[in-house]
């Protein structure tokens, strides 16, 4: 489900479509793995049409990787391990990047209690699959987003106003419009967020060791 630097897409996700196990890597580290699904997603290419929504890694990559506040990762079927190039070309069905700067101020009342997800997109092989919404749905993003970034409450990003399959699908993953508009190039973008649910919960405090204020 391809995107522009500020999240908007333009998905091919048809009703009932199967959505395999996936996980999420993040690309700013130094392991085999991450160096092969870098290599993988620099060779990503897009369905026709869908270049005008998003800059792909081959740009968006080493502009993360030269910004401390961005974080990119890919996204990995879990049936298929990157053990080798061929296998992480095959294993890599998406691509996209957590910002926590200065790009969430126009977007957000508390930007240091948010994250933006952009250039995000789905290979065009897994479009249709309900891939996209998967990914940035929670608890899978959101876990993602607590390890680097843990004192976000919200995840933002921005949607081409015309962009209505895009908006669904953003919907279903638990993302509404905020009220917000900025425009772009490209047009107007509508911007939607959502709480970040992570599925942890930690444990209540014995009753010897709550204080007056422990909820």
């Amino acid at each position: 489900m391809p995107t522009n630097t500020r999240g908007q897409t333009e998905p091919q996700e048809p009703d009932g479509g199967c959505v395999p196990g996936l996980r999420l890597v993040r690309l700013d580290r130094t392991t085999p793995e991450v160096a092969h699904l870098r290599r993988a997603v620099l060779r990503h290419r897009l369905a026709p049409g869908q270049s005008r929504y998003t800059g792909l890694p081959v740009a968006t990559l080493p502009a993360a990787d030269a910004d401390p506040d961005r974080f990119p990762f890919a996204v990995v079927r879990t049936g298929a391990a990157p053990t080798d190039a061929a296998a992480a070309r095959l294993a890599c069905v998406g691509f996209g990047i957590i910002d926590r700067g200065a790009a969430l101020v126009p977007l957000v009342d508390a930007p240091e209690r948010a994250v933006l997800l952009r250039a995000y997109y789905v290979t065009p092989e897994w479009q249709g699959r309900g891939v996209g919404r998967a990914a940035c749905a929670a608890p899978l993003l959101d876990l993602l987003v607590a390890g680097v970034a843990p004192a976000t409450a919200e995840i933002v990003l921005c949607v081409n106003e015309a962009n209505h399959q895009a908006e669904r699908v953003y919907a279903a993953a638990g993302f509404a419009p905020t009220g917000r508009r900025i425009v772009e190039s490209a047009g107007p973008q509508l911007v939607m967020s959502r709480p970040l649910a992570t599925g942890v919960h930690h444990a209540p405090l014995p009753r010897h060791e709550r204080t007056e204020n422990t909820q």
